[in-house]
């Protein structure tokens, strides 16, 4: 998912993507024992407002509905335990199993506490923080509720917002293969591994393969991979897409933000599922990396990719492919790496902040990126050793 923005910084950026994959948070004890005065059909009405918003500016319900998902029933299931909800962790478990019979799809969750934290901390607390008025109201509504409880102080050591596995190496002398294990892009790793790449491929002049393994790897800040890794080879690379949304007035107000605003109506062409999806304006990107000769090497890339990219690392799976940077092998990605960082929502009678995606990017090849980019070579497994017997077969060739 995108990082640059005019509105928040990478590090607010990092804390909206860092659990895109994980489960569904959890309310810490204070919260989840917050219960609210005695009263029938508490969260009714934030309910109500939970399924406008999505059909305003969710872009994904009619995709989801011709995957055969059930949208209207699935909205009356919950309803009554909505209804019935007698506290906001209640209510907050009800939403969390809504949105996972809806697949998560394009980043949509609840925000926990341990994010909100962080949020509020940076965007509240900071002094320096670059953070928009509106995020700002609602995060501060949000601690007022009493579901969410807000830090006193907020840390500008970016330690206090956790540590993240190192990444692997290894190398295969069978293949003359160097291999990078990239767990991660999160924000505080950007500096941790600014010289990594540069050092390690130093120690080995013999490679003829790189592989960059980032299976699993749910994403965090596009700076990642930008500045660490393809910036370092001395190559100009640029992509370019669109990102499609529906119009309203919250999404139209985003969406100014970022860039300028056009009308479906005017474009030359547009892919089947933007009109069957109701999405009637777009934003042009262009992700343009300037090369620096840092890393001198002559081998042979590769991007071994899976079903658990996604976000931030699906954007660099898709940006490999498409300009040819890297040969990338696995398996179909999960996807939604083209658009810009999911649009927070609140609920005030419970005080929940939700968030999706609120636009649909489309790939190179027309194909809606929430979908996945399908590998230049599929393996039967997205595994090291399968991407090395296909390295020595073609060798041997």
């Amino acid at each position: 998912m995108r990082t640059k923005t005019k509105l928040i910084s990478g590090l607010l950026i990092a804390l909206l993507f860092l659990t895109a994959c994980a489960q569904l948070p959890q309310p810490s004890d204070p919260a989840a024992e917050t219960t609210r005065a005695p009263g029938p059909a508490l969260f009714e009405a934030d309910y109500a407002l939970l399924w406008e918003i999505l059909e305003s500016d969710y872009p994904y319900l009619p995709y989801l509905r011709e995957k055969g998902v059930d949208i209207e029933g699935l909205r009356e299931k919950y309803l009554q335990q909505a209804v019935e909800a007698a506290n906001a962790k209640e209510f907050a478990g009800v939403v969390a199993k809504l949105f996972a019979s809806l697949k998560n799809t394009g980043h949509l969750s609840l925000l926990g506490p341990e994010m909100f934290s962080d949020m509020y901390g940076y965007c509240v607390l900071s002094p320096g923080s670059e953070a928009g008025e509106r995020l700002r109201e609602m995060l501060i509504k949000a601690a007022e509720s009493g579901y969410y409880t807000a830090p006193e102080t907020y840390s500008e050591d970016l330690s206090a917002y956790g540590s993240f596995p190192e990444i692997g190496v290894s190398y295969d002398e069978e293949s003359e293969t160097l291999i990078f294990k990239i767990p991660t892009f999160y924000t505080t790793t950007i500096e941790r591994d600014s010289s990594l790449y540069e050092e390690t491929i130093a120690q080995y002049p013999e490679a003829k393969n790189i592989v960059f393994d980032v299976t699993g790897n749910s994403g965090g800040d596009t700076r990642y991979w930008e500045t660490n890794i393809i910036a370092r080879f001395g190559e100009d690379c640029t992509l370019k897409w669109r990102s499609f949304y529906r119009s309203s007035p919250n999404n139209d107000m985003i969406a100014g933000e970022y860039a300028e605003i056009h009308s479906v109506s005017d474009a030359d062409s547009v892919p089947e599922w933007v009109i069957a999806s109701g999405l009637d304006r777009y934003l042009c990107f262009e992700e343009h990396i300037e090369g620096r000769d840092a890393i001198r090497s002559e081998a042979k890339r590769w991007v071994l990719a899976d079903a658990g990219v996604f976000s931030a690392a699906e954007q660099f799976v898709c940006f490999c492919k498409a300009t040819g940077w890297a040969t990338v092998v696995g398996k179909k990605t999960r996807g939604d790496g083209l658009g810009f960082e999911p649009a927070l929502h609140l609920l005030p009678d419970s005080g929940l902040l939700f968030r999706f995606s609120m636009s649909a990017g489309e790939n190179p090849d027309g194909t809606m990126n929430v979908e996945g980019t399908v590998p230049d070579i599929v393996l039967d497994y997205a595994s090291i050793s399968c991407l090395l017997r296909l390295i020595r077969d073609k060798q041997g060739d």
